[in-house]
């Protein structure tokens, strides 16, 4: 291999870090260590600087408050690599428009679960092919999953959604019986982030276009899925040609940092050699289907009396609400007696209203447990 040292009629590219916290420490360490060797990776030599000016600004803030500051980069003809969740799910339409009209970048490979190297596959490797479903499962007391579920979504299905339209629900605790006799059942729980296809054939009033579905809330897994087998962050995305792809990292400062280092060099390489980074595009215009209309699976546990006729009073009630059994367990704890009861696959409103219905009935106790299954096929 022959030694290459890349020129650029620029003497230096001027990088700034907008923020104070521990990415934006460990991002000015590892400029500073490394300052070399990025330099000769981007092309040109790189130099550390104030804000106000700078060719690149890392954005390492969390918080919407930054897009003053970040704007007017962009406007200035700054590039622009950010780990802003919040900011790039609020604001990155507005951004993006920015940097196209002044001829900068805007990279965001940390602002969607920190390290792990999803966005780039979503507008790259996979835009000749169709997506179908991104399942991803955060941390829950981290970054707000449903700003990242948002910007998911958005790149995936060309479509423009809004924090608004994501579907959240609390993971609160688990009981642990409930754990136990999902395990049982080959599922786990997790705090799953859902962006998938409906694939029912859409109506006229939604201009006859396919909708998307946009969730934030617990589910389980089966146990041989590729999230139910790793901690978060993690990340799988179905296509239609490529098949099922699984992206995981760590949630740390220094795993984030490489992220936005990676966008950097990118940014960089593309001052010096006149390119330009990939745009998200909305062309889709994708309706984002009401959660009723959502198809999915239940996990449910049902408190029930002891006695005779009961199962057969809950099939028919499922029966009833055109919702069907896939199997069903039952249970005894501390003298009291359970149904376990996992169904096919059916659309929300239908399920909601069995629940309601078993809730009524009067050998059902009470519905102590209701999860959704993702991630498996009848």
């Amino acid at each position: 291999m022959i030694d290459q040292h890349f020129h650029s009629a620029r003497s230096a590219l001027k990088v700034a870090v907008l923020g104070t916290g521990a990415l934006a420490t460990e991002v000015s360490r590892i400029i500073r260590d490394t300052v070399d060797d990025l330099s000769e990776r981007a092309g040109t030599r790189l130099v550390l600087g104030a804000v106000s000016g700078a060719d690149l600004l890392v954005d390492t803030t969390d918080t919407a408050a930054s897009s003053t500051t970040v704007l007017a980069a962009l406007r200035a003809g700054g590039s622009v690599l950010t780990a802003n969740t919040a900011l790039i799910a609020e604001y990155g339409h507005r951004l993006a428009a920015a940097a196209e009209e002044y001829g900068a970048d805007l990279c965001f490979e940390a602002a969607v679960a920190g390290g792990v190297p999803v966005v780039r596959p979503l507008t790259q490797s996979l835009s000749g092919d169709r997506v179908r479903q991104v399942l991803g499962v955060f941390p829950i007391d981290g970054a707000n999953p449903v700003a990242q579920a948002a910007i998911l979504a958005t790149l995936a299905f060309h479509t423009r959604v809004e924090v608004a339209d994501v579907h959240f629900e609390e993971f609160g605790a688990a009981d642990p019986h409930d754990l136990a006799a999902a395990e049982a059942l080959s599922l786990r729980l997790r705090p799953l982030t859902v962006c998938t296809r409906v694939s029912e054939q859409p109506g006229p009033e939604h201009g006859g276009k396919e909708q998307i579905s946009v969730r934030v809330h617990p589910a389980l897994l089966p146990a041989t899925h590729p999230l139910a087998q790793v901690d978060a962050p993690a990340v799988t995305v179905e296509a239609d040609s490529a098949g099922q792809l699984m992206f995981s990292g760590r949630d740390t400062p220094r795993a984030t940092a490489s992220a936005l280092l990676g966008d950097l060099v990118t940014a960089a390489r593309n001052r010096v050699n006149g390119g330009r980074a990939p745009r998200a595009s909305y062309y889709a215009e994708l309706p984002v289907a009401p959660l009723g209309d959502t198809p999915t699976r239940y996990y449910l546990n049902l408190h029930v009396t002891d006695h005779a006729g009961a199962l057969a009073q809950v099939a028919s009630i499922f029966a009833d609400h055109g919702v069907s059994i896939e199997r069903v367990r039952q249970e005894h704890h501390n003298d009291a007696a359970h149904l376990i009861v996992l169904t096919h696959r059916a659309r929300e409103f239908a399920l909601t209203d069995t629940v309601d219905a078993l809730t009524d009935a009067s050998c059902v106790r009470a519905v102590r447990t209701r999860w959704r299954v993702e991630g498996a096929d009848d």
